[in-house]
């Protein structure tokens, strides 16, 4: 997350900057802080016995944080961190990099549940908070890619290889 889309924000526009971006994202660390509850459930996890039991028992908030939240985590960040290096290859144009967001939107609902659900079943309130604050920031980033697709396309995107989609350069 924020591997490309900040420091194309922060570089090419006047959006926001450096220590805005720094200062707002504290704030919606400790605001996750302080509004996440302490961990107080004490629980034992009958093991899966597939992956569609896993995927059941992680939207309902009966597994542990680490396995809603690490395989998906992992997941989204290749997927994103892949389809820029197509964009910045020119390989990709702008449909294709939308179409690729699409793809992974209802994945994101279903991770995003999952990780605040299953954030009670941990030691440590640090945990749960880290974790929660990771899927806010993931939306942002998606916000971040939205109003580069959309306001700054020259930033990204090469604007030759768009022949069907020109006016998304203008």
């Amino acid at each position: 997350m924020f591997i490309n889309t900040l420091p194309i924000i922060l570089a090419y526009t006047n959006l926001f900057s450096l220590l805005e971006a720094s200062i707002f994202l504290t704030a919606v660390f400790c605001l996750v802080y302080y509004y996440t509850p302490g961990v107080t459930k004490n629980w034992s996890k009958k093991p899966d016995k597939n992956l569609y039991d896993a995927l059941r028992s992680a939207w309902l908030g009966r597994a542990m944080l680490r396995q809603a939240f690490w395989p998906f985590f992992l997941l989204v960040n290749i997927v994103l961190f892949y389809i820029d290096y197509r964009v910045m290859n020119a390989t990709y144009t702008i449909a294709s990099w939308k179409t690729a967001h699409g793809m992974l939107l209802l994945p994101i609902v279903w991770w995003i549940n999952s990780v605040w659900k299953c954030s009670q079943h941990t030691r440590h309130k640090v945990f749960s908070v880290a974790a929660r604050t990771l899927t806010i920031y993931l939306l942002l980033d998606y916000i971040l890619r939205f109003i580069i697709s959309t306001q700054y396309p020259n930033t990204l995107f090469d604007c030759r290889l768009l022949i069907m989609e020109y006016g998304d350069c203008l």
